[in-house]
C-alpha cells in the first residue's frame, strides 16, 4: 500500500516533466504572437517560450519579445510573463491573457483580450516618460520623470489606440524651448482620454512644484513626427518662481499680483497663441433709490 502511495505520485510527476520537456512551446510561442499581433494591429516577435512557477502563480514565460506598433512604434521586452485567464472563453473563441512583464518603459501588470479588437485593463509602474514614443519631436518639448498610472486601453485592428488612463508621477520635469527654464513638479495627477482619432484630450492636470503649480485641462492633437501637434488648453496656475513671474509680462502673459494666471492656450506647441481667460462680467450695480415719501395727513 505504501509503495503505491510513492508510485502514484512519482509517476505523475515524471509525466509532467516528459510533458514540459516535449511539449512544443515554439509552436504555443508562434500562436500567441499571432494572436496579439492580428488584434492589435501590430507585429509580436517571441523568440522563446516556456512554463514557469513565479509568486504570481504558474506562468509561460517569455524571453526576448518584439513588439513593433503605430501607437508605441518599437519596445523590446527583456522578460514577459503570459498566464491564460478564464478557459471558458477561449473555448468562445475571445481569449484573455494575464501578462507581467518589464522592459525599458516600465513595469506592466495587467489583462489582455483577445477578439475582434483587443484590450489591455491594468497597470503601468515606474514609466520612463523620456523614452515613450509622444511625437513631440518637432515642438521643442521634452518630458522627463517616472509615471505610474492605471490604463483602460483598446487597440484596433487597424493599429489605433484609444481610451482612459489615470496616472501620478513624483518626478515630472518639462522643458520647452518657450520656456526660460526646466519646469520640475514634485507632484503631477491626472486623468487623459485617448480618442478614436489619435488625439488626447486632458481631463485634468494637477501639478505642484517650486516654480508653477495649478490646473491645466484641454486637447492635443495627433500628426506626424514632423510637425507640432495643434493644442487646446485652458491653463489655470500660479507662478511660485519670481524670477519666472517678472518674466511672465515681458512674454505677453498677465499675471496677477499673486502670481496667478488664466490663460487660454491654442495654436501649436512650437508656435503657441496665448489669450487670458475673460473675468466674469461684474453686474450692474442697481440705482440708489431715494427715501420714500411720508404719506400726508
Amino acid at each position: 500500500m505504501t509503495s503505491k502511495r510513492v508510485v502514484l505520485p512519482l509517476a505523475i510527476g515524471l509525466i509532467v516533466i516528459f510533458t514540459l520537456l516535449l511539449f512544443p512551446w515554439e509552436s504555443l510561442a508562434r500562436r500567441v504572437a499571432w494572436e496579439v499581433s492580428m488584434a492589435s494591429g501590430g507585429h509580436v516577435t517571441i523568440s522563446t517560450l516556456a512554463p514557469a512557477l513565479t509568486a504570481r502563480g504558474p506562468v509561460l514565460r517569455a524571453r526576448d519579445v518584439l513588439i513593433e506598433h503605430p501607437a508605441v512604434d518599437r519596445i523590446r521586452l527583456s522578460e514577459l510573463e503570459i498566464a491564460p485567464r478564464q478557459i471558458l472563453q477561449w473555448l468562445r473563441g475571445s481569449p484573455s491573457l494575464r501578462i507581467w512583464t518589464t522592459s525599458d518603459l516600465g513595469i506592466i501588470d495587467g489583462v489582455l483580450g483577445l477578439g475582434t479588437t483587443s484590450t489591455f485593463v491594468g497597470q503601468v509602474q515606474q514609466v520612463e516618460l523620456a523614452r515613450l514614443p509622444l511625437r513631440l519631436e518637432a515642438s521643442g518639448v521634452d518630458l522627463s520623470g517616472q509615471l505610474n498610472g492605471d490604463a483602460d486601453i483598446t487597440l484596433d485592428p487597424n493599429g489605433s489606440l484609444h481610451g482612459r488612463m489615470t496616472f501620478d508621477s513624483p518626478s515630472l520635469v518639462v522643458r520647452s524651448q518657450m520656456l526660460p527654464m526646466d519646469i520640475p513638479f514634485s507632484k503631477a495627477l491626472g486623468t487623459i482620454e485617448i480618442l478614436e482619432d489619435g488625439s488626447t484630450r486632458i481631463e485634468s492636470l494637477t501639478v505642484e512644484g517650486d516654480v508653477l503649480e495649478g490646473n491645466l485641462s484641454g486637447e492635443i492633437g495627433l500628426v506626424h513626427h514632423s510637425q507640432s501637434p495643434p493644442i487646446s488648453l485652458n491653463v489655470k496656475m500660479r507662478i511660485v518662481d519670481p524670477g519666472l513671474r517678472q518674466l511672465a509680462p515681458s512674454a505677453g502673459i498677465p499675471v496677477a499680483a499673486n502670481g496667478e494666471v488664466d490663460l487660454q492656450i491654442s495654436g501649436t506647441f512650437d508656435a503657441p497663441r496665448v489669450v487670458p481667460n475673460q473675468a466674469p462680467a461684474k453686474p450692474e450695480a442697481r440705482p440708489r433709490r431715494g427715501p420714500r415719501g411720508g404719506r400726508n395727513r
